[in-house]
């Protein structure tokens, strides 16, 4: 009796590791997110089928319209890209690569599954929002660049010529002089003094040629005391 319940719990352990290795093996690893894409670009996204190396089964990515109830599987397309790779013996990666991304493409995607067993395993949810399309110097046509280049080249002789038109009538200033670093007292320039001559001239060859005359003295009267 003793030996009977004893193989009853050995066998329910291991149908129960078995059912644990199912669940570890057969589910779809993927991480919830949020994507923003700009309108006109592309978009890839990517999910992980673990299976551990059982075969036959199926799915891949699907998509929910803004309309609709549930997810629709995607299929190639002009610009739908499906591709897959294996990384290990268990496990799967899914890739799909959408091209001129336009509003129609906004919404929920994630990996479908089916198992042999009929068994469905869904993967993590990925929103995408299309944004309006930004402007990029990269996208430009060859017109528009060509005419920048042309713009520029006609720019550069004008400048040129207003530069020399601005630089011919105005020389360019003298040099300053270097400071000079002579004393106070050599700068300051000495009075000039007033010299006042006094010249007397004697014409002594004209009072020789002519003598001055004394006149002689007039007696009026004349007083004898004896």
């Amino acid at each position: 009796m003793m030996k009977s319940a004893y193989r009853c719990s050995l066998t329910f352990l291991a149908f129960l590791c078995m059912l644990k290795a199912c669940e570890l093996c057969l589910f779809v690893r993927g991480s919830r997110a949020s994507k923003f894409v700009s309108e006109g670009s592309s978009l890839e996204l990517s999910c992980e089928v673990l299976h551990c190396g059982f075969l036959g089964w199926t799915g891949g990515w699907a998509f929910q319209e803004m309309q609709s109830t549930g997810f629709t599987r995607l299929t190639p397309s002009e610009r739908i890209d499906l591709s897959n790779y294996s990384s290990t013996a268990n496990s799967t990666h899914l890739l799909v690569h959408i091209h001129n991304i336009n509003q129609s493409d906004a919404g929920p995607y994630k990996c479908i599954i089916t198992w042999t067993s009929e068994t469905n395993s869904n993967g993590h949810v990925t929103y995408v929002n299309v944004t309006a399309a930004s402007v990029d110097s990269s996208g430009r046509n060859l017109s528009h660049r060509v005419l920048l280049c042309l713009s520029a080249s006609m720019c550069f002789p004008l400048v040129l010529g207003l530069v020399w038109c601005l630089t011919r009538d105005h020389p360019p200033p003298p040099p300053v002089p270097p400071p000079s670093y002579t004393s106070f007292a050599a700068r300051v320039k000495p009075k000039q003094e007033l010299v006042y001559a006094d010249i007397a001239l004697k014409n002594s060859r004209r009072q020789n040629d002519c003598p001055k005359q004394v006149p002689e003295p007039t007696v009026y009267s004349s007083v004898h005391f004896s």
